[in-house]
């Protein structure tokens, strides 16, 4: 989920913005600061919910306000909303789309016909593209979901976004994921929270289902069997930390695996590990990433950075320097640094209950933890 929404140039007049203002707060001072902003010093009574009832008049009058505490002062400081344009065509939604089913079709197809156990033994006789269509449902699945979960959560708190903007990527995945671009601010804590937290859980949710379709979906082969594929690299052992801990608690509860066999997955588990790690990179506190604005949301602007070191470091050490230092020049090259998403309202504490979900991040963190797989 990404955040973009910039400022515009030109300002009703400062005496009728101090007039509406008034009307809703009660106003102890006003000033222009040196970045030709006006501000407006309230009484520190408003309450969150006062606040976005008022936002939300604000911003049918392209008025965004940020509510912000300086100096134990309570301080609201007046931006323009972008402009919209009108009749924006979704026609570059539907050829990412399209393009993204595609390399995600593909990275199924060879990888299915490059897997010698499954195509010409326990396989034998299936139709390489329709087991390439299977991993592609089930990879879209948990995909699409994801997307879905930040749109629902920006439909419930009537914030305006884009369609999702998949993007298309080389075997083994197909894919590296989606973007839905916000195009205006999140009111409060609680709406950068839900945001951030929603596309996570949903994807979690599918991972999960696919994982669980996947172990019924299994062969089981004696182990001996096992050993030899082994020993000619036909097939891989992924126990933890290059499976997720997900995988190792779900299997015993869905499948019973007889003494000395083994249970060889098919492509479908792939697309569930594909899920698994896009969750836990998702969910890692960093910048913009979807648990950066969670971060964001629990611990503040300084505290979000201190994550999001945290969050680089772990990606570090489980192997994925790669994408550590992808996010480092897109931190920076962006002009924003380490700066997270900010709601209007930065100063209404977050519910207790969203507190309280947080930790179930933490949790889907530790149980989608895939180390990188050559590491």
């Amino acid at each position: 989920m990404a955040f973009n929404y910039l400022e515009t140039p030109s300002y009703p007049s400062f005496p009728e913005l101090k007039a509406l203002i008034s009307s809703k707060f009660n106003v102890l001072d006003a000033y222009i600061d040196e970045k030709g902003i006006p501000n407006f010093i309230i009484s520190p009574e408003i309450t969150k919910e006062n606040f976005k009832k008022a936002s939300k008049e604000f911003m049918k009058l392209n008025l965004m306000p940020f509510l912000r505490k300086e100096e134990n002062r309570y301080v609201i400081k007046i931006l323009l909303k972008p402009f919209e344009r009108k009749g924006k065509s979704n026609l570059l939604n539907l050829i990412l789309l399209n393009a993204t089913l595609g390399t995600i079709f593909l990275a199924g197809y060879y990888s299915f016909i490059n897997t010698p156990i499954l195509k010409e033994i326990l396989m034998k006789g299936e139709n390489a593209f329709f087991q390439a269509a299977l991993f592609t449902i089930s990879l879209f699945a948990i995909i699409g979901l994801h997307e879905s979960g930040h749109i629902l959560a920006c439909k419930i708190h009537g914030l305006t976004f884009s369609l999702p903007y998949f993007i298309p990527g080389p075997p083994p995945f197909g894919t590296f994921g989606a973007i839905v671009s916000l195009k205006s601010p999140p009111t409060n804590k609680d709406e950068l929270f839900d945001i951030g937290f929603a596309g996570p859980l949903a994807g979690f949710i599918a991972t999960i289902l696919i994982a669980m379709l996947s172990f019924q979906l299994g062969f089981l082969v004696p182990e001996a069997e096992v050993a030899i594929w082994e020993q000619q690299k036909l097939v891989q052992r992924m126990d933890w930390p290059k499976s997720p801990l997900l995988f190792e608690i779900l299997l015993p509860l869905i499948r019973q695996i007889p003494q000395g066999f083994r249970l060889v997955l098919t492509q479908i588990e792939f697309a569930a590990w594909v899920g698994a790690l896009l969750t836990f990179l998702n969910i890692l506190p960093i910048w913009q990433l979807d648990g950066g604005h969670v971060a964001r949301a629990i611990f503040g602007a300084s505290g979000h950075k201190i994550a999001s070191l945290i969050g680089l470091i772990i990606l570090i050490f489980s192997g994925y320097w790669f994408f550590a230092l992808f996010l480092l020049v897109w931190m920076f090259g962006s002009g924003r640094g380490v700066v997270g998403a900010e709601p209007l309202d930065d100063v209404s504490p977050l519910s207790n209950s969203r507190k309280i979900l947080y930790i179930l991040s933490i949790v889907m963190l530790i149980l989608c933890f895939i180390a990188f797989p050559y590491f």
